[in-house]
């Protein structure tokens, strides 16, 4: 403290440059490491009151990170391959990894009352809310197609083993590192070929986080495996589970609903961004269907499109009273688009069937 106090030449500060080089340079941490431990020194000072003071530039070659490796991107393919050669345990930590997207530390904690009380609804099945560690916010995860059936053969070794209460964590990992050994062990067995990527548990992370993001927006798909987003961006548990059922195709080794189906989701998606043009909010549309719910059974596809296309009615009726200026919205193929833009409509959205949703002024 006394030589902090005594230093006028910026002494400290080119200490804390020689301490950062030293990490990376002779002890091999890595630049995150080393940002660090340099954030704990700078924070001594400062809680004493003895800031350091750095340039502007100065700071942000502190606070660069890059990683000292990145990540191997598992395909579908790959992960298929692992779970063919691996144990029932072994196939937990690959397919309910890849299903639910959690960090790893919040996957150990997964109990079985988390899991069993939704194992007899259609997949992908949401669990519901469920706390997360890192960010303190909350994940709303889905059992996917392939991992509904591996989870019910580890509830039954649970029963085997007497480990029957809803607080019994489904793997008894002590450490987060155990998850990795197991993706590690994997692959190596399986015969993949890694380059000079790493392999680690947030892999089944990524995979997950990856497809997603093709989908749906960045909001969604963050709410899903528990990533921070604004309050207003919160989307209710039955919009996420339409996008999450899309991006099955490509995370799914079972396919889990027909090209209907899909065609149905993907129709109402289009309307929902139609309604969303024309001012309708998916929290107002969620409102309409718990209102219109005659029954406890989970609505059809059909019913949803039915009733979102009789809201933008309503809408689009009440705002259009006097008869010249309504909106007129149409799905038309690709290859029309050009036409169709040269008489004066706009793009609204492009969906992923080759059609493209325009308006135009009547």
């Amino acid at each position: 403290m006394e030589s902090r106090k005594a230093d006028k030449e910026y002494a400290w500060e080119k200490k804390v440059f020689d301490f950062r080089n030293w990490l990376i340079n002779v002890k091999g941490q890595s630049e995150h490491s080393a940002k660090t431990a340099v954030g704990i020194v700078r924070g001594f000072f400062t809680y004493h009151r003895l800031g350091l003071k750095f340039r502007r530039g100065e700071s942000a070659r502190l606070n660069e990170a890059k990683p000292k490796f990145s990540d191997y991107r598992f395909s579908l393919d790959d992960l298929k391959k692992m779970t063919d050669i691996a144990d029932l345990q072994e196939k937990y930590v690959i397919i309910a990894g890849k299903s639910f997207g959690l960090r790893a530390g919040d996957f150990l904690r997964l109990t079985r009352g988390d899991l069993e009380p939704y194992l007899d609804r259609p997949v992908p099945i949401s669990i519901g809310e469920y706390s997360t560690q890192k960010e303190s916010v909350p994940a709303y995860p889905f059992i996917d197609g392939d991992a509904l059936h591996v989870i019910k053969l580890m509830i039954e070794k649970m029963d085997r083993e007497g480990r029957t209460k809803p607080t019994d964590r489904v793997l008894k990992f002590s450490h987060n590192v155990q998850l990795t050994r197991v993706i590690k062990r994997i692959t190596e067995k399986a015969g993949i070929k890694i380059g000079s990527k790493r392999v680690r548990f947030h892999c089944m992370r990524k995979f997950l986080t990856d497809h997603l993001s093709s989908y749906m927006s960045e909001s969604k798909w963050k709410q899903i495996v528990g990533k921070k987003i604004s309050e207003g961006a919160y989307i209710s548990p039955d919009s996420l589970r339409d996008d999450y059922i899309r991006a099955t195709s490509e995370t799914c080794f079972s396919k889990i609903v027909d090209e209907s189906d899909m065609e149905k989701i993907a129709k109402k998606q289009v309307l929902i961004g139609l309604a969303k043009n024309i001012g309708i909010t998916e929290k107002e549309i969620t409102r309409m269907f718990r209102l219109k719910r005659k029954t406890l059974r989970r609505r059809t596809l059909d019913e949803e499109i039915k009733i979102i296309e009789q809201i933008i009615k309503e809408k689009t009726e009440n705002d259009c009273t006097d008869g010249e200026h309504c909106e007129r919205f149409e799905q038309i193929l690709e290859a029309d688009l050009l036409e169709y833009l040269r008489q004066g409509w706009q793009i609204v959205k492009e969906t992923n069937n080759g059609k493209e949703v325009i308006v135009r002024k009547q």
